[in-house]
């Protein structure tokens, strides 16, 4: 059936329009972050938008969340940083360890695994220690995982950056307070010799948003007094608090070498004067 000129422009005008409205909505998401507080009590944290998905964690009256989109009558936020989550010890190689003390005095301390390197690509983190869990993030090559503890075949981890659950609308208020980087600690601070191992820089140089880049988990750079560019992966909320301020940065190197501008974890941050 052939389509008549004015049936064409009809069609033609109604595909303009959804496309305005599909890039609109992408346009307003990507704008629409912000802290929120939970305002109610023992709070379900969610792995999908509906109330039958699966139960990541319970989140406390007054918890201060990040909100990154919405969906209908849900938000999207980040996971806290205490929420439990776990990565398969196959996919991921230790790259540090620490000591836990032996339960008998006299005996050996026990080493156990601190932090662990992903091994490949699109690695699930799951919100259980199970291949049939549901996945809360997906990780990338080489990106650098703390580890909590180990349960059998899992390593239990803090979430990473690209980690994500739900919470129904009604719970969560917009905070009206500023926020407080939660990756800042005090300058006076001492960085001890360990932690600039295991291939952690020390970096200083102004803060700048990056934008957001396609399957890239940087959202922010940092500029060097020798004008080299290192894209910085941590907390967005805290590294938006710092924008356009000179600060030092303990962190390490989870981009291949040869990537024109390597991506740098945040591990440690204070505000230089």
């Amino acid at each position: 059936m052939r389509l008549s000129g004015y049936q064409v422009i009809r069609l033609s005008g109604f595909a303009f329009i959804i496309l305005a409205l599909f890039f609109g909505f992408s346009y307003a998401e990507e704008k629409a972050p912000f802290v929120g507080k939970i305002n109610s009590s023992d709070i379900n944290l969610r792995s999908d938008a509906t109330t039958l998905s699966a139960v990541i964690s319970v989140l406390a009256k007054g918890t201060q969340v990040e909100v990154v989109s919405e969906s209908y009558d849900w938000y999207k936020i980040r996971l806290p940083k205490n929420t439990p989550v776990y990565i398969s010890k196959a996919l991921a190689s230790c790259v540090s360890f620490g000591e836990e003390q032996s339960p008998l005095s006299s005996g050996p301390s026990i080493r156990q695994c601190s932090s662990a390197k992903v091994l490949k690509d699109r690695v699930n983190i799951r919100v259980k220690p199970s291949e049939k869990a549901a996945i809360a993030g997906i990780a990338d090559k080489n990106e650098i995982v703390n580890v909590v503890s180990e349960t059998g075949a899992w390593y239990k981890i803090e979430p990473i950056q690209n980690s994500f659950g739900w919470v129904y609308k009604k719970f969560v208020d917009k905070s009206s307070l500023p926020v407080k980087p939660e990756a800042v600690k005090p300058s006076q601070e001492k960085i001890s010799s360990q932690e600039l191992q295991d291939n952690n820089v020390m970096l200083t140089g102004i803060v700048k948003p990056y934008g957001m880049v396609f399957m890239r988990p940087a959202t922010h750079k940092l500029i060097t007094a020798e004008g080299k560019v290192f894209l910085l992966k941590g907390n967005r909320t805290s590294l938006n608090a710092l924008n356009h301020q000179k600060v030092k940065i303990i962190g390490k190197i989870i981009s291949a070498p040869s990537s024109k501008y390597p991506v740098l974890e945040v591990r440690i941050i204070e505000l230089v004067n």
